[in-house]
């Protein structure tokens, strides 16, 4: 018994040749039974349209808080205090050159207090120790950043406080560190 494709085959080879061609052309036989099979296996297709956009990417994330920045001790005879902590850093990534990265903190310090940090930089370029000490307005601590990213840059705090400033209950402040242009 013949199977359904060889049955099919068959039937259009015999419908397209006579017969009587069929036995002495091999050759062309085969041919139409190529043209027969290329008929049963037609494909369809279909398109899509994907719709693609790269916007402005700004991102900064600290790595979290300093520790405490506790003045207990000073230098006899020195007329300043200081403490440092060097414990968080920060990373940035952005598509945009020219970005820089602006600090404020949220209230201004006590009298005869300083807060300063230093933002280092591989991407742009650090301003150093910068006094935030009254910078509810946003200073700026690293500029010329360009494309692309950096990790674990470090961040550093320094607490200083004149000699003749007495003593000061625990306070605490936000610091805000942004990634702008």
């Amino acid at each position: 018994m013949l199977d359904t494709w060889t049955h099919f085959t068959l039937h259009c080879a015999k419908s397209m040749i006579s017969c009587s061609m069929i036995r002495p052309s091999i050759p062309l036989a085969a041919v139409v039974l190529a043209l027969c099979a290329l008929d049963l296996h037609a494909q369809g297709t279909a398109q899509q349209s994907v719709s693609l956009e790269v916007k402005a990417v700004t991102k900064i994330a600290v790595s979290g808080n300093p520790g405490s920045l506790i003045l207990s001790d000073a230098v006899a005879g020195a007329s300043l205090m200081s403490v440092e902590d060097q414990s968080t850093s920060y990373s940035v990534t952005t598509n945009l050159d020219n970005m820089k990265i602006v600090v404020s903190i949220d209230n201004p310090m006590p009298t005869g207090t300083r807060l300063m940090v230093n933002v280092a930089s591989t991407r742009g370029f650090s301003a150093g120790l910068v006094d935030i000490s009254n910078a509810t307005s946003p200073v700026d601590a690293v500029t010329g950043i360009s494309r692309g990213s950096e990790s674990a840059q470090p961040i550093s705090y320094v607490f200083a406080a004149d000699a003749s400033v007495g003593s000061v209950p625990t306070q605490s402040r936000t610091i805000t560190l942004t990634l702008t242009n």
